[in-house]
Parts: C-alpha cells; sequence; structure tokens
C-alpha cells in the first residue's frame, strides 16, 4: 500500500517517531487509530499530492483504523510517568525521549539543545 513515507529509509530512525493514538469505542474498547498515516500517503507517494479519492488514499484511510502497521512498536501505555531519579513534576504522557539535568527538564522538541540518536537493526538467531 504505501512506499517511502512507510519506513525510516536507514538505520537511523531518530527522525521517524511517530506517535500513535487510541479512541475509546462502545462495544469494541480502545481501538487504534492513525489519521497522520494517510496524510503521509497524500503527501508522499507517486506522484505527490494525491486526491482523497485515489485509490492508494482510499486503502489508507481504511488501514489505520483498528489496527497497527506491521513496523510498529508501542513503548509504554502509561500516563503521569515519574521517571526514576527525577527531581521534575510527573510527564503526562512519554511521547520522545526526555532527559533532566541539574536545571530541569530539557525540552525534546527544541534539537539544539536537546540531541539524541535511535538506532535500529534487525535481530538474527
Amino acid at each position: 500500500m504505501r512506499g517511502r513515507p512507510a519506513g525510516a529509509g536507514s538505520e537511523v530512525v531518530s527522525k521517524a517517531q511517530h506517535c500513535r493514538a487510541e479512541v475509546w469505542l462502545s462495544g469494541s474498547g480502545w481501538t487504534p487509530v492513525d489519521p497522520a498515516d494517510v496524510r503521509k500517503v497524500v503527501l508522499g507517494e507517486p506522484p505527490a499530492n494525491l486526491a482523497m479519492t485515489d485509490p492508494k488514499v482510499v486503502a489508507a484511510r481504511r488501514a489505520p483504523f483498528g489496527s497497527w502497521e506491521a513496523n510498529c512498536l508501542a513503548y509504554n501505555v502509561a500516563h503521569d510517568v515519574k521517571l526514576p531519579g527525577a527531581k521534575e513534576a510527573a510527564i503526562a504522557f512519554l511521547m520522545y525521549p526526555q532527559a533532566e539535568n541539574r536545571a530541569g527538564f530539557l525540552d525534546s522538541l527544541d534539537p539544539d539543545k536537546f540531541k539524541y540518536r535511535i538506532t535500529a537493526r534487525e535481530l538474527t538467531a
């Protein structure tokens, strides 16, 4: 269904993070949804800027409701997390890597002051 937008394209996945959401549906409980992936298809699939009626977009609109992509990994379902040894208040939810120094929490959305690198590789038996 999707090409380049779905993958990281290298072992460095620091910028390939993506937040997932869930909604409560009566009768089925917490259900995964990811409408952001539809926008990625609209903008990133050739020839780009696809119409909402394009077959690729129609397929993408069905896919993110009720299941995760096969390449997704859920790190937690926690909220109000107090990091071990942290002097700052609990974090409402974990979305990006978090760090704290003597001055307090670092802003994980400030790339000039908060730098990190996440890599991924295939594990074989």
